[in-house]
């Protein structure tokens, strides 16, 4: 062989040896390490906080680079006290209750809210002769934590004092209705409507929008801290919810199958009926998912003045921010 040639093979088979040994030293790709992120509920597994479901099995919430755990809430839990003492980065609860801690020097704020219309109405047994507000005078009405403002600035409105009406608190199910204990009962359209309807009952339903009261409820909330330390961390966050919530709003009938993913002994048709029954509240061709209006706001803001519940001085454009909807919608 040529001794020219030969020397060129020889080049080139240290160079692939070369090229091959490096290769093979080569670190593999590591995936990227995820943020965990913590969302306090503001209650147990179900359809209303689906969207959230979706944006994890979906991996909407991997693919912005975080690890978020859901926290059950309940009756007895505050859902704005971990995202103030830091254990949980989101909350999500009625936006009236944040605008009230706001307004007790929690430093919590909304970003962004999922029911646009309130699910909370009252209900009455459908032979009561009970079917509007007025018809509440002389009567017991059972509200649950946090639910009794709703109750009087609905009533306020209509020139109804609280002492012409009795108010106790909720118990689990619907036995206080159903058995006369009360005549009135706070449910929401999401839960109780459905179980009762399940369960052969005739009822009337009185909604306070139809007088007047418009709440903003699944508020997302964060902390002021959060706000200036991480801010891109929020817009992810956001950003995976919504996208979330989209889903289910364009798949009601995968609401139920999330909701079992995290709750196993979940109802499934019932979980469905729920998610279905969410959708007037979310979807109401008025705006996009999660916007606000500081209208709305504002109304809460003199809706719960008026009647006393809310007395400390407070600027309501510090409760919300669109910060982080517009760089979403970007």
């Amino acid at each position: 062989m040529n001794k020219h040639i030969y020397q060129v093979i020889t080049i080139l088979f240290i160079l692939v040896l070369a090229a091959n040994g490096a290769a093979c030293s080569q670190a593999p790709a590591l995936t990227p390490e995820l943020t965990p992120v913590t969302v306090q509920l503001s209650w147990t597994h179900q359809a209303q906080f689906a969207g959230f479901y979706a944006a994890d099995k979906n991996g909407y919430y991997a693919a912005e680079g975080l690890a978020v755990a859901f926290v059950e809430g309940g009756p007895a839990i505050d859902a704005t006290t971990p995202v103030v003492d830091k254990t949980a980065q989101f909350g999500v609860t009625s936006a009236d209750l944040v605008l009230l801690k706001r307004a007790q020097g929690d430093p919590v704020k909304v970003i962004a809210t999922i029911y646009q219309r309130s699910p909370r109405v009252y209900m009455t047994i459908a032979d009561s002769g009970i079917t509007r507000p007025q018809d509440f005078i002389g009567k017991t009405i059972a509200v649950g934590r946090n639910v009794q403002p709703l109750l009087d600035a609905m009533m306020l409105r209509l020139g109804i004092q609280p002492d012409q009406y009795a108010v106790v608190d909720s118990t689990p199910g619907m036995e206080q209705l159903y058995s006369g204990q009360v005549q009135v009962r706070s449910v929401f359209l999401t839960n109780e409507v459905i179980a009762a309807q399940a369960a052969g009952y005739k009822f009337n339903l009185i909604l306070p929008d139809d007088y007047g009261i418009h709440f903003y409820n699944q508020a997302i909330f964060t902390s002021d801290d959060l706000i200036a330390s991480q801010p891109d961390l929020i817009t992810r966050f956001l950003r995976a919810s919504l996208k979330g919530w989209r889903y289910v709003i364009e798949n009601p009938d995968q609401g139920g199958a999330l909701v079992t993913q995290y709750n196993p002994q979940a109802d499934l048709d019932l979980e469905v009926e729920k998610m279905s029954a969410s959708l007037p509240l979310i979807n109401t061709g008025r705006d996009e998912i999660g916007w606000m209006r500081p209208e709305i706001w504002a109304g809460m803001d003199q809706t719960l003045r008026s009647q006393g519940v809310l007395t400390q001085s407070l600027a309501v454009g510090d409760v919300y921010t669109l910060q982080f909807l517009k760089e979403v919608d970007q």
